[in-house]
């Protein structure tokens, strides 16, 4: 793909934005799906076109904003090249991965997504082009955009460091059956640097597990285990977590299908609704086997026929503001040192099993306005990003719940992941952030008034209670449903 036809795109995406009066956004769905009835209102740019790959060299990927991270990982790693820090799925972009966060298990040595960018394009409310944005050319804007979740502008281009890699990675489950043991070793090994990837779970009180993983260069085949094949016969390995119910010491994966692990159990969550070996033999192997390959491809190019788009569809008919009272999806930044007393609010509030605990380098610096902590507050370099995803074990509403753990984060110096529903008010939520220069940047940069403030973009605005057919039928069959898989939830995973 050649840069002047990336230039044309990029063109006519501001030639829509100076003809507009609107407030803007882009037409993708995004992953907070139960939100977004805003767009409705807005101006949307098609940016579903910006899917190509434009330079691959030894030391960066130059991409359009568009391109998956799971076409980024078939195209780095069998050169042996890798981004240092990715989140774990094969349907984020790399535009997304900067507006947001991107992180997965090697942030705890090499940082966010979008510490790792060298530089990008982004196309102004005002429709000007900004090119080559970095750290020593517009590094306010650089800085400042991460965590700004599309209220800054249309990023068209993001340029990305590559490390080298192997193609495949040897994943050790060492288990701890008290706080104290899995701290003390989890925290050396973060310090000690010596794992390529590390993240934990907290299967239970007082029963976690940490899970590290190394690339290796030289595996039997009959070691690793399959995601994704299309022999019926095979035996599927989608959870990391099934491998943790089933007392696993190790197991050995594709490079690719370790960075893609959950972009097909959803953690453990679709565990918790059909039996392992029914979702392992008949649901994947069926469908995996029958379905044509390009439905199962995740690169852009294939993107209508992305799989993962089923399950965003089908999470899409279930998801629903009543069903939020019975299942927690959130995450809760957390200093490493304040772990345990994040574990306790969580079992005070929901007692909510199991939760995944990703360690990430805060590699502080002053321009950056959402996507790190307040060093005053928090001395600890490494936090922790806390995700609770289950069934709620409690009647205490949802919102009490989440305003609780967006406290405890703020309270700490610690920000809250956006991605997940927010509750905060407009006076916690400016207390934590800098206003004043998040409001200077958008000014600057003509997104004031062409793109929607942060605050109402991600905050939860729907107050009343749905009670349509979809709410009766969830409130009638979806906690019962709930309440039995969460009774027999062990049973289920194994």
């Amino acid at each position: 793909m050649s840069y002047e036809k990336y230039n044309e795109k990029v063109k006519k995406i501001s030639d829509s934005i100076k003809l507009n009066d609107k407030l803007i956004t882009t037409n993708r769905k995004g992953h907070n799906y139960r939100d977004l009835k805003f767009k409705k209102d807005q101006t949307r740019i098609d940016t579903g076109n910006l899917t190509n790959i434009l330079t691959l060299e030894e030391d960066y990927i130059d991409c359009e904003s568009a391109v998956t991270i799971g076409k980024v990982n078939r195209m780095t790693i069998p050169k042996k090249r890798i981004i240092p820090s990715l989140p774990e799925g094969d349907n984020f972009t790399v535009g997304g991965c900067l507006a947001g966060l991107g992180l997965g298990s090697s942030s705890y040595i090499h940082g966010f997504f979008n510490d790792n960018v060298i530089d990008f394009d982004i196309v102004l409310g005002n429709g000007d082009i900004m090119k080559n944005v970095s750290k020593t050319n517009n590094s306010d804007l650089y800085y400042g955009i991460g965590g700004t979740y599309g209220t800054m502008g249309i990023i068209t281009r993001v340029k990305s460091k590559l490390i080298h890699c192997e193609k495949h990675v040897k994943i050790d489950y060492l288990n701890y059956n008290s706080f104290e043991s899995f701290y003390r070793e989890f925290k050396k090994r973060i310090n000690d640097k010596s794992d390529d990837f590390i993240e934990a779970f907290a299967n239970k009180k007082e029963n976690y597990t940490i899970v590290a993983a190394n690339f290796v260069k030289n595996v039997k085949s009959e070691e690793i285990s399959i995601i994704k094949d299309k022999d019926i016969l095979k035996q599927r390995h989608l959870s990391i977590y099934a491998q943790i119910a089933k007392k696993k010491s190790h197991t050995y994966l594709r490079s690719l299908d370790y960075l893609e692990r959950y972009s097909y159990a959803a953690f453990w969550g679709h565990y918790l609704y059909t039996p392992y070996k029914i979702r392992d033999y008949i649901y994947a192997g069926l469908m995996y086997s029958l379905m044509p390959k390009k439905i199962l491809d995740s690169s852009p190019g294939h993107g209508k026929y992305n799989i993962s788009k089923y399950f965003h569809a089908a999470n899409h008919i279930v998801g629903d503001y009543t069903r939020d009272e019975y299942v927690l999806a959130t995450d809760l930044g957390v200093p490493l040192s304040k772990l345990k007393e994040a574990m306790e609010l969580a079992d005070n509030m929901t007692e909510t099993y199991p939760r995944w605990i990703c360690p990430i380098i805060d590699n502080y610096n002053s321009k950056k306005i959402f996507c790190t902590r307040k060093p005053e507050m928090c001395q600890d370099e490494i936090i922790l990003d806390l995700g609770i995803y289950g069934i709620k074990n409690t009647s205490t509403e949802s919102k009490l719940i989440n305003q609780a753990f967006e406290k405890f984060s703020f309270d700490n110096g610690i920000f809250k992941g956006f991605f997940s529903t927010c509750y905060f008010t407009y006076e916690e939520f400016w207390k934590q952030f800098d206003q004043k220069k998040y409001e200077n940047i958008r000014e600057k940069y003509h997104a004031k008034g062409n793109f929607m403030d942060i605050y109402e973009k991600i905050n939860y605005r729907n107050k009343k209670k749905k009670n349509n057919l979809r709410s009766q039928l969830f409130t009638f069959f979806g906690k019962r449903y709930l309440k039995q898989i969460n009774s027999n939830q062990e049973k289920l995973v194994r």
